[in-house]
């Protein structure tokens, strides 16, 4: 995966036309879940709403298998920044944004998953 795989875009932008276009706004949850603090929303494993949890997890394994995605949030203009440090994602409002970091997230635990299977055959630490 490169850093390009996940991007995210605001409501005045075109979508890449090698990319999977998907909708912040569309999966019922996920707003409610991205308002909460940072500790609470950034908790993946702690979220109660399971459709939405298969929603993100959906998202990480399609860029994990090679696929780009672009993420259109209702709350920007223009947008095509993903913050890369935990500090700046703490202060973000941006629910496109924060998905593409819980998505990103998601995928580096795919990623270690692998990467303990190929190593002893076992997905434990």
């Amino acid at each position: 995966m490169n850093h390009e795989s996940i991007r995210t875009i605001g409501i005045k932008d075109e979508s890449r036309k090698n990319s999977y276009l998907v909708y912040v706004n569309q999966v019922d949850g996920l707003k409610v879940i991205l308002n909460r603090n940072f500790d609470e929303w950034s908790n993946f494993d702690s979220w109660e709403s399971i459709s939405v949890q298969q929603w993100i997890f959906s998202r990480a394994l399609e860029v994990f298998r090679g696929k780009k995605i672009d993420i259109k949030c209702d709350c920007c203009e223009h947008n095509d920044l993903i913050p890369n440090d935990f500090e700046s994602i703490k202060k973000e409002k941006c629910f496109g944004k924060k998905s593409s970091y819980i998505i990103k997230k998601v995928l580096d635990e795919i990623v270690l998953a692998q990467a303990r299977r190929e190593s002893d055959g076992t997905y434990s630490a």
